[in-house]
């Protein structure tokens, strides 16, 4: 796959682009509808599948105060929408000379004057342009003047709801790793290196933990998870995950910590991925060390029957 860091990259014509437009943050099963029609239409046209999408969000620029914490880092999303099998990815520098392309500029000069468009692919709700003022209405009018063609793609329905990634927030926050499953089509994962903790699992509890320093900004809620940790591609390990403030030591911040199963190795400096499989409970204050340590040992038995299929270490997609 071949990303573009700006408009400013973009030196050549493809063939027959058909172009789908975006933010795709956290590459929801909606978006993953959007990139399976782009993919169908280049392929009809011998033409190029293209994604533009744009950094950073643009909430981040037109709403700083929100905050909004994204689900994929630019990295991870670019990952997987490369294993999704789009050919290009413009990221377009969103600032505010950006957010003031007016509706008609954003078509007639970007669309049609740098991409070219042969088709566009968006979803039910894409607006564009300044203020988002462009509708689908315009889309259509500038399709017909311009000669490319439109598709709009329906909401993917997922719970008598449509996926969004608003709806993907709500549920990593909410502790439901089967709901983010069921809205991404994968596990929700964080990714970040481990570094040295308090160094209590081992030494205090008998059961050595590698302590994240997460690159992620949304975090799942507090809690203890079964997960599949992920040291090198495609090779996934059985875990279990506490995040959150170690109400027994009373930390202060909050810690991402997982005990690997069977695995004696030192990860520290390691970089590892977590993909959330299933909620096991809450985090608790315990009245002593010896009351937290049985408790550990009885998610230990929980995570191990969860993830029995992943027992040996074995290969599976990165993407779930």
């Amino acid at each position: 796959m071949s990303v573009l860091h700006g408009l400013e990259e973009l030196r050549e014509r493809y063939p027959q682009p058909v172009v789908t437009i975006g933010n795709f943050d956290g590459v929801h099963r909606g978006h993953q509808a959007l990139f399976a029609k782009v993919l169908e239409r280049a392929a009809a046209l011998a033409g190029t599948s293209l994604a533009l999408t744009f950094e950073p969000h643009p909430m981040r620029v037109l709403r700083p105060a929100v905050n909004l914490p994204l689900i994929t880092p630019l990295r991870q999303k670019l990952e997987l929408i490369q294993a999704l099998g789009i050919q290009v990815v413009l990221c377009a520098r969103f600032d505010e000379d950006f957010a003031r392309l007016s509706a008609d500029d954003f078509v007639d000069k970007l669309l049609v004057g740098r991409l070219g468009v042969a088709e566009v692919v968006v979803g039910y709700d894409f607006a564009f342009g300044h203020k988002g003022l462009g509708d689908m209405d315009l889309l259509k009018q500038k399709a017909r003047r311009w000669g490319f063609a439109v598709h709009e793609v329906g909401p993917v329905i997922v719970g008598d709801l449509p996926v969004s990634s608003t709806r993907v927030r709500q549920v990593v926050r909410a502790c439901d790793a089967a709901g983010a499953r069921r809205l991404l089509g994968r596990h929700y994962r964080v990714s970040g290196r481990v570094v040295r903790g308090f160094g209590r699992g081992a030494r205090l509890l008998g059961f050595p933990t590698a302590n994240l320093r997460c690159e992620d900004e949304l975090l799942p809620g507090s809690g203890v998870y079964a997960v599949l940790a992920e040291l090198e591609p495609g090779v996934l390990r059985p875990g279990v995950t506490n995040i959150g403030y170690n109400p027994t030591f009373s930390n202060g911040g909050i810690t991402v910590e997982t005990h690997l199963l069977d695995l004696d190795q030192d990860l520290y400096g390691h970089d590892m991925t977590l993909h959330f499989v299933e909620y096991l409970r809450g985090e608790r204050r315990f009245s002593s060390i010896e009351e937290l340590a049985a408790q550990i040992r009885s998610d230990v038995a929980q995570a191990r029957e969860i993830l029995a299929p992943w027992q040996n270490g074995r290969k599976e997609p990165s993407q779930g």
